[in-house]
């Protein structure tokens, strides 16, 4: 019986052991997680300012084009 006991104590000092091993690893692990997480945040507001800041470019081109296509479509009625 103080085999049992001894082996189950010892067991019992293993389990804890790893609990506070990946305790720490969790407390990494999350440490990491919020950078990440604020990265990617940070990531997002660039790039929606990138988009906004670019957006009025992008309405020009468009509407060039649009015009250009248009102007394409005439000239190909008129047989030209």
């Amino acid at each position: 019986m103080t085999d049992q006991i001894n082996l189950l104590e010892e067991k019992v000092s293993q389990v804890l052991q790893r609990l506070t091993v990946l305790q720490k690893e969790n407390g990494s692990l999350r440490q990491e997680n919020n950078a990440l997480t604020d990265q990617l945040s940070q990531l997002r507001r660039d790039f929606d300012k990138f988009r906004v800041e670019h957006n009025d470019q992008t309405d020009a081109v468009k509407t060039r084009l649009t015009s250009l296509l248009s102007r394409i479509e005439e000239l190909e009625q008129l047989g030209l």
